[in-house]
């Protein structure tokens, strides 16, 4: 194989071992150089091959973002394989039709998922077990306190199970990657939505799609006016769990940047807190919800250790972000950049600064509404018929989006694939609002929207608000039948039990008063409950609520 000229998902840790070789991978007690991480991703990805793994054989992966996991991205990749990363959070049901659905013929399991997968190896040929302390070190590496960690297990056998850590060990270290006949346009991963409103439906991405993608995150955070900026010399902890779209493409440009890479593997949020001190990390990525437990953990830490601040770049999407958390995140010292995209189209916007608008209230407003697209990606918001919105940063229209890296559709769904993908854009099922530059402001999912009197209300600024009010953990705004108006916003809140309904409606009524929110917007019931419903992806299940029923 000619390397640095295919584009292929390996090349990056091929790179990064050669540029950064002392760059390091944290995992846990274990402590691998890029130059180690590298060595062994080859050894393993020979042993793959020797597996009978080929060109094109689906491997699933079972596991936290841990060094395994690393690894497994990159070996996969250099053995031909395609990736199915696995959500170890959808309902089982749904998780079988994941790995039947995709044709996953090995499956990489961690040993604390371990009756996940003895319920899943019915139905693979191979399946291969991850302990978290196997009793083998790691070539080349060293624990936490600089030993070696202990002794080799034996290589498998057809009689034994296959264990992780000893297809690694069964190849000499320094040893050639296999032999296979690669390009930027072959398969390399497969993942799935997380099936809210049905069957999970399928993406398949190739090298080049999974290289480009990550890499423009990178550009776009470098050279714009971005809270979360990422550089050379930063450290990244990604929270975002591998299987969502490769961690938002952190297992990717950490190495092609050179940063130093910590994975939380089952962390609590005080746990990553500690990880954060620990490890000196500067940069993280997280769903909003994420950011509220972290914010939470450090609010509980001893004054002597931080006194509530906390100096972290954070990139973070999925869902909309309060103005209430946006504001409670940096005044705790979090900078922050929105991002926007999802498993059908992968990244395509990142929130950013304007020249000449640096007032510190409209900065927050900024980076926490207004998208910029990456580079080489194009946007446009459009009306029922298919028109385009003007771009008055008013009119409420469905956002399309266009770039290199979409896919041509769901695997094995044409009706699905119809639906969303047309003439080269993806139809995204978001409502956005578009400005006269071009940048735009997402204000909700269309099935999510309350749609009164014929007007569209944007739930997503109604939570921001809601969001304010001291004691608000978390807030949704749900649609509900209206024989007058077709349907009225309803809100629905976690909270302390300082808060009442008249504190709300108070604040409610201030946001009208000052412009921020139309009367007619004002929610006509306001409900508690002890806890909100979450997506495996951490996201608030707005379709869990609307089938709850609220006396």
């Amino acid at each position: 194989m000619v390397w640095m000229r295919r584009g292929l998902i390996p090349e990056l840790l091929a790179d990064a071992a050669w540029q950064y070789s002392d760059v390091e991978v944290v995992s846990g007690n274990v402590r691998h150089t890029y130059a180690e991480s590298w060595d062994r991703v080859v050894r393993l990805a020979r042993s793959l091959s020797e597996l009978g793994v080929r060109k094109g054989t689906v491997v699933g992966v079972l596991d936290v973002n841990s060094h395994r996991y690393f690894e497994l991205q990159y070996a996969l990749g250099l053995a031909g394989a395609v990736v199915h990363t696995l959500n170890f959070r959808l309902p089982m049901e749904d998780l079988v039709f994941t790995v039947r659905h995709a044709q996953d013929e090995v499956l990489f399991v961690w040993d604390g998922f371990r009756s996940l997968g003895e319920a899943l190896q019915p139905y693979v040929r191979t399946l291969v077990w991850m302990p978290e302390d196997p009793g083998v070190p790691a070539t080349g590496g060293r624990a936490a306190d600089g030993t070696d960690g202990g002794t080799l297990s034996r290589a498998p056998t057809s009689e034994a199970p296959l264990v992780y850590e000893s297809l690694i060990q069964a190849q000499l270290p320094g040893i050639s990657p296999p032999d296979v006949s690669l390009s930027d346009t072959d398969a390399y991963s497969i993942f799935y939505t997380t099936g809210t409103t049905g069957r999970p439906k399928g993406m398949v991405y190739r090298h080049r799609d999974m290289v480009q993608a990550p890499l423009q995150i990178a550009h776009h955070l470098a050279v714009h006016d971005t809270g979360a900026k990422v550089q050379a010399g930063d450290t990244i902890l990604p929270l975002i769990p591998f299987f969502h779209i490769h961690g938002w493409g952190t297992p990717f440009f950490a190495p092609y940047l050179g940063c130093k890479l910590v994975l939380p593997g089952r962390a609590d949020a005080g746990e990553q807190l500690r990880l954060i001190r620990s490890e000196q990390v500067t940069w993280s990525n997280m769903v909003p919800t994420q950011l509220t437990m972290l914010l939470d953990a450090l609010a509980g830490e001893p004054a002597a250790n931080g006194h509530g601040f906390l100096p972290l770049k954070v990139l973070t999407g999925g869902s909309p972000l309060a103005s209430g958390l946006a504001r409670r995140a940096h005044q705790a010292g979090v900078e922050f950049s929105l991002i926007y995209g999802g498993s059908d189209q992968l990244g395509a916007a990142i929130s950013a600064v304007r020249s000449g608008r640096q007032e510190e209230e409209n900065r927050l407003e900024q980076l926490s509404t207004r998208l910029r697209p990456l580079p080489m990606v194009r946007v446009r918001v459009s009306d029922d018929a298919g028109q385009d919105v003007p771009r008055d940063g008013k009119t409420i229209g469905e956002l399309w989006v266009q770039s290199p890296w979409l896919p041509d559709g769901y695997l094995g769904d044409e009706e699905a694939s119809r639906a969303a993908y047309r003439d080269g854009w993806f139809r995204s099922g978001d409502l956005a609002v578009w400005h006269a530059d071009g940048w735009f402001h997402v204000v909700d999912r269309f099935k999510d929207a309350v749609k009164s009197g014929g007007e569209w209300i944007a739930t997503s600024v109604i939570e921001g608000v809601l969001s304010e009010v001291s004691g608000v953990e978390l807030a949704a705004v749900i649609p509900i039948p209206d024989d007058r108006w077709g349907e009225r916003p309803l809100a629905v809140l976690q909270a302390r039990d300082t808060v009442d309904e008249a504190t709300v409606r108070a604040h409610l009524q201030a946001a009208v008063s000052s412009g921020r929110l139309a009367r007619f917007w004002l929610p006509d019931r306001v409900v508690f409950v002890q806890s909100m419903p979450l997506t495996s992806a951490g996201k608030i299940h707005k379709a869990a609520l609307r089938q709850m029923r609220f006396s």
